[in-house]
């Protein structure tokens, strides 16, 4: 795998700091979640931990993942940073198929009858608003 640089070091600075760009929360989740799959951290530890719900370890760990962070999580196990390329490729292949099968739900979702009639009427509402 190719390296690409994604900081600047200038007279021993370094930039972007991830850290500086986190809420108090993200700081505080991001510190707790180890690095190695094989030490990965349940949602209900760092949730407990913290004293905030479950769903908002989620939603965070969501949002340190948009600001570009390597945070890993398993079925089972919780969450984790990557160690090695391996441990990456590992999640983006598990994460991808997962994505997939979301896709093709969205997809059959789309011709339940319950899609058909929503569209069914939103059909004779245009019509009624074009022949006013």
């Amino acid at each position: 795998m190719p390296s690409v640089q994604k900081v600047l070091n200038f007279n021993g600075l370094i930039f972007p700091n991830q850290e500086s760009e986190l809420t108090k929360l993200e700081n505080k989740v991001v510190k707790l979640i180890p690095t190695g799959k094989e030490n990965a951290k349940s949602c209900a530890y760092i949730a407990e931990t913290l004293k905030v719900s479950i769903r908002t370890v989620i939603e965070t760990v969501r949002k340190l993942r948009l600001k570009h962070f390597d945070i890993g999580s398993t079925t089972n196990n919780g969450y984790y940073r990557f160690k090695d390329e391996q441990e990456y490729l590992e999640f983006m292949a598990k994460y991808s198929k997962e994505q997939s099968r979301r896709n093709n739900v969205l997809k059959a979702m789309q011709s339940t009858p319950m899609a058909k009639k929503i569209a069914v009427e939103a059909n004779e509402e245009t019509k009624g608003v074009k022949e006013q």
